[in-house]
């Protein structure tokens, strides 16, 4: 198990170079190593113990608020992710947002939207 980790470790820190911050050697968000500075640790994520899986929606809603706090910039196909047509505002918040690696859009799937601000 300790080897895929560090397998998996290594995988995401060369698919995310253009990433410069890091944690633990892992890649990080430079607008989250920026906010977070030299109190980033895993565990504000990730809570206490080694992370082995996503950090829940209460972690993501502790900084950034519930989705209707979120704003999202104007898009030109006038749609709102947080908002969806077809989830409501029941999806995780990792199901499009991503810490260690890229991010992607689940609404892209299927339309092609152009989100403006999309981290």
């Amino acid at each position: 198990m300790k080897k895929i980790s560090t397998i998996l470790a290594a995988l995401l820190m060369s698919a995310t170079a253009a990433q410069a911050a890091t944690l633990a050697g892992v890649p990080m968000k430079d607008h989250h190593a920026a906010a977070f500075g030299d109190k980033a640790t895993c565990a504000v994520c990730h809570g206490p113990g080694t992370p082995e899986s996503r950090p829940s929606d209460k972690a993501c809603i502790g900084c950034h608020g519930t989705m209707d706090k979120i704003p999202t910039k104007p898009n030109r196909f006038d749609k709102f992710p947080h908002a969806s047509a077809h989830y409501g505002n029941t999806l995780e918040c990792t199901t499009c947002h991503a810490e260690h690696k890229p991010s992607k859009a689940l609404c892209n799937d299927c339309h092609n939207v152009e989100w403006t601000n999309f981290k």
